[in-house]
């Protein structure tokens, strides 16, 4: 595989940044053009106060949840002050409008006219001041959390939730997968080769689980971007060092750069989503992708090893429902799907939900798919499915009409499958990747009526 060098600086956006792409306040848009409008739900994200509380405190987030309401009260003032104005300009131009065809006297429409720019001239003023509280304000919003989901374990606890055969004798020699230089050529996290069936299997692993997917879970194959925009990441409340960031020579708005996230990343899936309306019939929808996967974040505690390769060939999924019971019904659609294909792998492997502190700030829950690596002696994580309720739908205004109605949807999703993590694990465990059963994978006649078809084709063309 080719190596990836970072291709820029996040210099435009780092922890300390208090402009965001998601949100442009009117004295930017000058300079920085609006892609995106979230809906900014006030009222439900500070309804149930205790439960905002609980989830950021279990989450072990930074976040001073009364300096935010302060914010928000000051936010508040101000523009219900500018909607008061705007609304006493709106009643004197009628009332010009009115007078002026009765024939009112001169005196009284000068006496409005100059009430009027008194008007547009505070609300002008009050424009100018509203809009540092503004960006503040929003700035912080944004960096509240999803709440939390009930299955939720608390800080430091995951939940098992299903586990398949027992982890080896410790007392087995083991080989790390770093050991096997006929199957891997390892030379950092950014740099790795995989060989001879290693190679085969990378492929072949990801095509028959989204085969197998689309087959048994009525799911449609779709191609994703490997490239993300940075309002999108933002809308996931992904954070910026995950991906690298390109750097690009004739980019027209500064606070929206681009990112290397990979076809198989779950942000790949937004761009699609994003301001788009659907009927209820259709739902839920059910996308999968197979991809690459950049994320810099994923492998940082198991070492350096393919269980820590920046890069990898991934299985995405992604499910839209109208309500949070559907939602939690789809997740364990999408698990049972995992389970089946990890279970005719027939290495150890569980199931967990993960606890608040390891989800990120978009997830309510996280079921991670985990697989035993011997060399570490701890199960490793090769997939993942999460529920993100209807947060991240809000920022990218994806929903669906009901009469005259519209409900934002409901998001759940996750790689299924990293291949780079579950070879190194099966190569640990002595599985031979070439014999070793995959659902979904093809039989040799249905590739040969491929070629046949696929040869059929290209006479097409003689």
């Amino acid at each position: 595989m080719l190596s990836f060098r970072r291709l820029g600086r996040t210099c435009l956006y780092n922890n300390k940044r208090h402009i965001s792409a998601l949100y442009i306040t009117g004295d930017k848009a000058n300079e920085n053009y609006v892609t995106l409008q979230p809906y900014l739900d006030f009222a439900g994200t500070f309804r149930d106060r205790a439960a905002l509380e609980q989830s950021i405190a279990s989450r072990g987030l930074d976040i001073q949840l009364e300096t935010v309401l302060g914010k928000y009260q000051k936010y508040r003032t101000h523009h219900e002050q500018l909607q008061r104005l705007d609304k006493e300009r709106d009643s004197i131009s009628k009332q010009l409008k009115s007078l002026t065809k009765s024939g009112a006297a001169a005196e009284e429409l000068e006496t409005l006219r100059e009430r009027g720019k008194a008007l547009r001239n505070d609300v002008k003023a009050l424009k100018q001041q509203l809009y540092p509280i503004e960006d503040e304000f929003i700035h912080d919003f944004l960096q509240l959390p999803n709440g939390l989901h009930s299955l939720c374990p608390p800080t430091n606890q995951e939940k098992l939730i299903y586990r398949h055969a027992l982890p080896p004798n410790k007392e087995t020699q083991i080989i790390s997968h770093l050991e096997q230089t006929d199957l891997v050529h390892y030379v950092d996290n950014n740099r790795y080769y995989l060989l001879e069936q290693a190679a085969h299997f990378d492929v072949n692993a990801m095509q028959a689980l989204a085969r197998y997917v689309v087959s048994h879970g009525d799911f449609i194959q779709t191609s994703n971007p490997d490239f993300v925009r940075c309002v999108l990441l933002e809308a996931n409340a992904t954070p910026l060092a995950d991906y690298h960031l390109v750097k690009e020579e004739h980019l027209q708005n500064k606070l929206n750069a681009a990112y290397l996230t990979g076809g198989g990343a779950f942000e790949s899936f937004l761009g699609a989503m994003t301001k788009l309306c659907v009927y209820p019939a259709v739902l839920p929808l059910r996308y999968v992708a197979c991809g690459r996967s950049y994320n810099r974040a994923e492998g940082k505690p198991y070492g350096n090893s393919l269980y820590t390769a920046t890069q990898t060939n991934a299985v995405q999924s992604f499910v839209a429902t109208l309500t949070a019971e559907e939602a939690d019904t789809q997740m364990d659609h999408v698990l049972n799907l995992a389970i089946d294909f990890y279970k005719a792998l027939d290495v150890p492997f569980q199931v967990t939900y993960s606890p608040a502190d390891k989800l990120t700030p978009s997830e309510m829950l996280r079921a991670s798919i985990e697989v035993y690596a011997p060399s570490l002696k701890r199960y490793i994580p090769v997939g993942r499915i999460s529920n993100y309720g209807d947060f991240v739908s809000k920022r990218i205004l994806f929903s669906s009409r009901r009469e005259k109605h519209y409900d934002f949807l409901h998001l759940v999703g996750g790689p299924v499958l990293y291949t780079t993590r579950l070879i190194g694990a099966l190569i640990e465990l002595g599985v031979d990747l070439e014999n070793c059963q995959l659902l979904g994978k093809s039989s040799a006649q249905q590739l040969t009526q491929q070629e046949k078809d696929l040869q059929e084709f290209k006479d097409l063309f003689k």
